[in-house]
């Protein structure tokens, strides 16, 4: 994949094919664009496409700091303004989601986001009092944490096969779990904390854009109560339920997910 400098600092890689609207694929913490391999060439049929590592992520460089949600939604900012994108949906699985809602809320003004597609995600990753649709209380969040930093290849071999109603074979699995390694330890460990203790829900009612909601039934990463509060908490949404799904339809169903996605990309006009 090409390599790309950013006004905003950060160097990273992306994959570009198609012509028509613009949809930039934003994967989720520690991983990588890879997740979206069964995509691009499909949804490129009748999109722009562009799926970008972040910063340290996969095969952009490794880079020290900067290793945040608002910092990544300034590199994708950067990377929309620099490639002179417009009408831009941006399709956030995972933590990628969390990356869409902070371009939308440090950048309310900024006309070039004209949809968002949120896959797999909830408002906050951190159980609270108010929230039990989390994956993670505070001490969970430290062992995960610590997990991180003594093993973090181990750690990814185990969650690896968790986000997946069938699980891919070993030899895909060995893959993916070479490609969101190349992270590191300490980039992993950085994002997981930061990531996880953001919460959008105090803004979500404010976010007008339309957004498309897609979720697996066999969420065992995320909650799937989460996707019907946002459904009911955004001005405009549309839920879909991948029943042969887990924490990465767009992985596991992505005739269904492309085929979703483009139509509900091509209704915005």
């Amino acid at each position: 994949m090409p390599i790309r400098e950013l006004s905003s600092g950060a160097t990273v890689s992306y994959a570009d094919e198609g012509s028509g609207r613009p949809i930039v694929l934003l994967h989720g913490v520690a991983m990588s664009s890879a997740f979206f391999e069964r995509n691009v060439a499909d949804l490129a049929r009748g999109q722009r496409v562009i799926a970008m590592d972040f910063r340290g992520h996969g095969s952009s460089p490794y880079v020290e700091g900067g290793h945040t949600v608002a910092q990544y939604a300034r590199d994708v900012r950067a990377l929309i303004m620099d490639m002179h994108l417009a009408d831009v949906v941006l399709v956030g699985w995972s933590m990628g989601s969390l990356v869409a809602w902070d371009y939308l809320r440090q950048f309310a003004d900024d006309a070039r986001v004209a949809g968002v597609v949120i896959v797999s995600q909830g408002p906050s990753d951190l159980i609270q009092a108010d929230w039990p649709h989390g994956i993670a209380d505070d001490a969970e969040l430290h062992a995960y944490l610590s997990a991180m930093q003594a093993d973090a290849r181990g750690f990814l071999a185990e969650f690896l096969p968790t986000m997946f109603h069938t699980a891919p074979d070993e030899a895909t699995q060995a893959r993916l779990l070479d490609d969101i390694c190349r992270a590191g330890a300490n980039t992993g460990t950085l994002i997981l904390a930061d990531q996880t203790v953001q919460d959008y829900r105090p803004d979500i009612p404010g976010f007008g854009v339309p957004h498309l909601l897609v979720w697996g039934s066999d969420e065992q990463v995320g909650k799937l109560a989460a996707a019907g509060w946002l459904q009911a908490s955004l001005p405009r949404a549309e839920l879909h339920v991948f029943e042969s799904s887990g924490h990465c339809p767009m992985w596991e169903e992505p005739d269904r997910f492309d085929a979703l996605v483009s139509a509900w990309v091509a209704s915005l006009d």
